[in-house]
């Protein structure tokens, strides 16, 4: 029952701190983006940097998603900007997760939490910064109340079983990232807790990377919803970001070998692997598509024509 209470806790903190963290850097930043996002979006290259620092500064790419698709629905982008945007969103997404490696003292976490608390107290955008701190922080008190947890669970036979059944049939392994990045709606805390499993043995690097393709084809779930009530374009970035991870799961499914291989030369330490290997995925499949972003972007056209 302890056992069950430290998992809820643990995961509510990480879900709470990466939304926390969100939406103090979205108050503070988000508004000056806003401004100069026609200027800075009018080549695809461009428009995949402006993505990567909008993803990174929002923590997450879903909301960045969602808030371009609107725009295009808007005719305040066009498609053509909007896919430049998403391709970069792909990428900014990676840096939650890469913070998650980061080994941070617990011992302090309660002392620094308590000053951006008294932060908090003082001018509107300080306490919008104190409140990413306090995100933040949350964030990596979930993880090691998680890791904690996990610890004590790493003994039950069973658990390991059930986590191993995607080595041998990939395809629930898939389905069960998607499950997991819908369920928490952000594929960060999903890729997290990945990160976790894989620390304490519960689950191998192969299994590790079937999850995360599925953890991307469920993070741009949300944005196809979106796009069926926007405009034809809106639709068509819906569609556009849906096919993207659609598109790296067939490219990575055959060369999973290669990439837990790949991921191994950077660290020894198995969640900074599964950090790395969501952070290549995201990479390649953006920057393959990006010399090619006209050729994709007929292909969105002619799949959803505007009528």
């Amino acid at each position: 029952m302890i056992t069950l209470v430290e998992i809820f806790t643990g995961t509510f903190m990480l879900l709470g701190g990466i939304f926390g963290m969100r939406q103090g850097l979205q108050k503070v930043f988000w508004a000056r983006l806003r401004d100069t996002l026609h200027k800075l979006t009018v080549t695809p290259w461009r428009g995949l940097l402006f993505g990567v620092i909008a993803s990174a500064v929002l923590q997450g790419s879903t909301g960045l998603s969602l808030i371009t698709i609107s725009l295009v629905s808007a005719d305040y982008l066009s498609f053509y900007q909007g896919l430049g945007i998403i391709l970069g969103a792909n990428i900014g997404t990676c840096t939650t997760v890469q913070l998650m490696t980061l080994n941070f003292p617990t011992s302090r976490i309660v002392y620094l939490l308590l000053l951006a608390l008294v932060i908090m107290l003082g001018s509107k955008k300080l306490r919008y910064i104190a409140m990413s701190a306090a995100g933040l922080l949350s964030m990596f008190s979930g993880l090691a109340l998680l890791a904690h947890t996990l610890d004590k669970l790493s003994s039950l036979s069973f658990i390991v079983k059930c986590l191993l059944i995607a080595k041998t049939a990939p395809l629930y392994g898939i389905i069960g990232g998607m499950a997991i990045t819908v369920l928490f709606q952000s594929s960060s805390a999903a890729t997290g807790i990945l990160m976790l499993l894989a620390a304490e043995g519960l689950i191998d690097l192969t299994t590790a990377a079937y999850v995360i393709y599925g953890n991307n084809i469920g993070s741009c779930l949300s944005s196809l919803v979106a796009g069926t009530v926007s405009s034809p374009a809106g639709k068509q970035l819906a569609l556009a970001h849906f096919l993207l991870n659609i598109l790296g799961v067939i490219l990575f499914y055959p060369l999973t070998h290669w990439l837990t291989a790949i991921s191994g030369i950077f660290s020894r330490d198995f969640s900074v692997q599964v950090a790395t290997m969501h952070a290549l995925f995201n990479i390649i499949s953006s920057l393959i598509i990006l010399p090619f972003i006209k050729q994709y972007a007929a292909l969105i056209v002619w799949l959803v024509p505007k009528r």
